[in-house]
């Protein structure tokens, strides 16, 4: 390991097909600058290079005070940490593809990579976990669904980096297409693309009300819209939280953990995302035992919408090549 200075800089990066996230940590894990800048697709090599460029920009808001010991890196699909090769992400045409060893060579120090999501997962557990949890599991929900598993204070990855993969499990075999190959994986039922696919079918069966009026049609237009009293939205939104509320029950069981926190864009509906969850959660302890003991709403939350926890996550995931 190399020697590090009693003060130093950790960059953490969040990398998305549209934009890239990064923050600035010094040693004590606080913060000095946040910046996001577009995702440069144009080649697989010109998206290192912005990547590389993020991180310099992020490093000036720091001024010269402390250098750099350690770069971490979430990465949307699947990593070969140990090896520091980007396995496969489809949206940044990434294959096989020497990130940290770029990295690592661009600017001399120690560089990490994982799974965005695990990432995200660890940002929460870091820095969003008020009553110091060491059981949690983090869902995020978006355009698909994936979920990353803390088990005592540790990261679970699998054997294979795909320990966690809730959003692939099938619900529904005769249900919508996924992306995956399947039909009716979780994903397809109650991600935002979920949301949007079910107004859509709402609006063709005859809907009317303020779904119509949506333009674009959104998830959070949705959840606006069941604020406002509309039916079908309303409709929509009890359908998609009973369903995500039943494979929540999984996750319990599975994993036993102390908390269950929700993030990406469409949970910023607040309470109003967490009711038919919390609703279903209620029906099920009326009739069960098992379900009054573990379906407990007080451990299910919504993540701090205020910061981006995957690139705060990344950067606590630098912090452990220092910790080691």
């Amino acid at each position: 390991m190399p020697a590090f200075p009693a003060q130093y800089w950790l960059v953490g990066v969040d990398v998305g097909g549209t934009t890239v996230s990064t923050v600035l940590l010094d040693e004590s894990l606080h913060a000095h600058g946040e910046l996001t800048v577009d995702t440069d697709l144009s080649s697989a090599d010109n998206t290192m290079l912005g990547i590389a460029h993020a991180i310099e920009a992020t490093l000036a808001l720091g001024g010269g005070a402390r250098r750099l010991a350690a770069i971490g890196l979430g990465i949307p699909g699947q990593q070969d940490p140990a090896n520091g090769i980007v396995r496969i992400a489809v949206n940044l045409h990434w294959y096989d593809y020497p990130l940290v060893a770029r990295l690592t060579a661009r600017f001399g120090v120690p560089c990490v990579i994982e799974n965005d999501v695990r990432v995200a997962t660890l940002g929460v557990y870091r820095f969003d976990n008020p009553a110091g949890d060491q059981d949690l599991a983090y869902i995020s929900i978006g355009t698909g669904l994936a979920t990353g598993v803390i088990l005592e204070g540790k990261l679970l990855r699998g054997r294979h980096g795909l320990a966690g993969e809730f959003g692939h499990v099938i619900v529904d075999p005769d249900g919508p297409p996924c992306n995956c190959g399947a039909r009716g994986c979780l994903e397809t039922l109650v991600s935002a693309t979920a949301v949007v696919r079910r107004a859509r079918e709402a609006l063709a069966a005859g809907a009317g009300g303020a779904l119509v009026a949506l333009s674009p049609l959104t998830a959070r237009g949705v959840y606006e819209a069941a604020a406002a009293g509309d039916a079908a939205a309303q409709q929509i939104v009890d359908d998609v939280g009973t369903e995500l509320a039943r494979s929540l029950r999984s996750v319990v069981l599975a994993y036993d953990v102390d908390s269950v926190v929700l993030g990406g864009g469409v949970t910023r509906a607040g309470d109003r995302y967490l009711a038919p969850i919390i609703a279903e959660w209620r029906r099920q302890q009326a009739t069960s035992a098992l379900a009054r003991a573990v379906l407990r709403p007080e451990i299910l939350r919504i993540a701090d919408p205020t910061r981006n926890l995957g690139a705060w996550g990344a950067a606590a995931l630098a912090a452990e090549l220092i910790e080691e």
